[in-house]
């Protein structure tokens, strides 16, 4: 396993959030600076049949709207913004190109029934530009725009979850011919297998269960497409429900596959309602740094 340096750290103001992410940029050598920004999940508008960005400010169903309000707060637009601002000091004082990563949730609130992926279908179909707060966020900026968005080989502007948990599970099946992911068959299920990542300290995380792909697996699989695009200097605006995951994650990455150095940042803003900054670091935002 490669060794990988870690570090973690709390911001209670926006101030100081950007102060941590200023130096963390400021003292690396890499010349491109991939964000993680934006991410939403979609959300199943009754009034047109149609899943939606979980963004509130851009729904017009009213209750719809009040529902991804409650839900999800700020934190779609404002990791968009701070991402923008980042991305503008990074290219302007840094003299680093950036690159924006959408990663969008297409599963989680997607109905459950056999029409879910006809939904998701429809959806990519018409999602060939930014969401309109996005747009609205990006267009005063003099050094950004559509060209800085990072597309995957699935889709132009985005990261669909869906696509990196099935891609995952190929690397996994990969990973474990390797030897460095254990699988074994669930014994109340015996047609059924698990595979799984221990940890340098003996705790056990599964990552393929039933078929089903974790959100360690998916994270693990798009920073690996990240890097394919030619991410090493990566930072990741996450929901704070999501931390655990997101950490392990990024620690099977870097432990497992054969990068080149990288650093990383991810820092949890939120995500389960938070209406305003205040709610947000009230709490403190949770930051961890990695680098290989």
């Amino acid at each position: 396993m490669h060794e990988i340096t870690i570090k973690e750290s709390y911001a209670f103001s926006e101030e100081s959030l950007l102060e941590i992410i200023y130096q963390f940029i400021e003292h690396q050598n890499f010349s491109t600076l991939h964000i993680m920004a934006g991410h939403f999940m979609l959300f199943f508008d009754p009034q047109g049949k149609r899943l939606e960005p979980g963004i509130f400010e851009d729904i017009q169903n009213p209750m719809l709207k009040e529902a991804v309000k409650t839900r999800v707060g700020i934190f779609p637009t404002y990791t968009w913004k701070l991402a923008i601002q980042l991305a503008e000091n990074a290219s302007i004082n840094n003299k680093k190109s950036a690159k924006l990563i959408l990663l969008v949730n297409d599963w989680q609130y997607v109905p459950d029934n056999k029409q879910d992926t006809d939904y998701r279908t429809q959806f990519y179909e018409r999602f060939t530009s930014l969401p309109d707060s996005y747009l609205s966020l990006l267009a005063p900026s003099t050094t950004l725009s559509t060209n800085n968005i990072c597309e995957s080989r699935r889709n132009s502007i985005c990261f669909p979850e869906t696509w990196l948990k099935n891609r995952f599970q190929n690397e996994a099946a990969r990973l474990v011919k390797q030897g460095k992911l254990a699988k074994r068959y669930l014994p109340n299920r015996p047609a059924m297998s698990e595979i799984s990542f221990t940890d340098a300290y003996g705790s056990t995380t599964p990552l393929v269960s039933c078929g089903m792909t974790g959100c360690a697996g998916e994270i693990s699989e798009m920073i690996s497409e990240a890097y394919k695009s030619g991410a090493r200097l990566l930072i990741l605006f996450a929901p704070s429900e999501c931390h655990a995951p997101i950490r392990k994650g990024i620690e099977i990455a870097l432990s497992l596959y054969d990068f080149e150095p990288m650093s990383l940042l991810v820092a949890d803003l939120g995500g389960s309602g938070e209406l305003t900054q205040n709610e947000i670091f009230s709490k403190g935002a949770h930051i961890v740094t990695y680098e290989t």
